[in-house]
């Protein structure tokens, strides 16, 4: 399956949650996500076509192993998800094939579906707020149409467009870690 996403930095996630509740579209409870990324080589963490990122998720009580392999184009790869037993098992399996563990991304998450488009409303520790639209498609040539209706999907719910993001939350708080070893040097 190919993941497509556009993020995008918001000032206040309360306004979204209301334009979707006026809009009858039904929003999750609320959920904590901790992620640990492992990566092959920790000194080459650069995204591009290939590069394949791990994350063991832990969401309440429920743990998820995912691999994602990025493609060519800006925030789209192929991902491979399923859930596992335990979070320590999962870490120790990835440690043990040689994955390093590079940063860990923790954040408040609810969802909800529109017009068969995910949308996640992100508070995420150290970043601040952030909306993800996204699908999950098996198709691989409509991606120039999904990007255009996900931008259209933003603009319906008030989001502004020009506050696209073109990374990770993982990218982002690494660059805060090394912002942070910088400063203390």
């Amino acid at each position: 399956m190919q993941e497509i996403e556009i993020k995008f930095k918001v000032d206040n996630l309360d306004e979204i949650m209301e334009i979707l509740t006026i809009n009858n579209i039904k929003l999750s409870e609320k959920s904590s996500q901790k992620d640990t990324i492992f990566v092959p080589d920790i000194n080459d963490v650069a995204n591009g076509e290939g590069k394949i990122f791990t994350r063991v998720r832990l969401e309440n009580d429920r743990v998820q192993l995912t691999l994602k392999k990025q493609s060519s184009r800006v925030m789209q790869s192929k991902e491979i998800e399923f859930e596992v037993s335990d979070f320590d098992s999962a870490y120790d399996f990835l440690e043990t094939l040689g994955l390093k563990e590079w940063v860990t991304v923790e954040k408040t998450r609810i969802t909800a579906k529109y017009k068969g488009y995910n949308i996640c409303l992100d508070r995420v520790k150290r970043l601040g707020d952030f909306v993800e639209i996204e699908i999950v498609t098996k198709e691989e040539n409509n991606t120039d149409f999904l990007e255009q209706q996900i931008l259209s999907i933003a603009k319906e719910l008030k989001i502004d467009t020009i506050r696209r993001i073109n990374s990770y939350y993982d990218t982002m708080i690494d660059e805060l870690n090394k912002n942070e070893v910088i400063e203390v040097m």
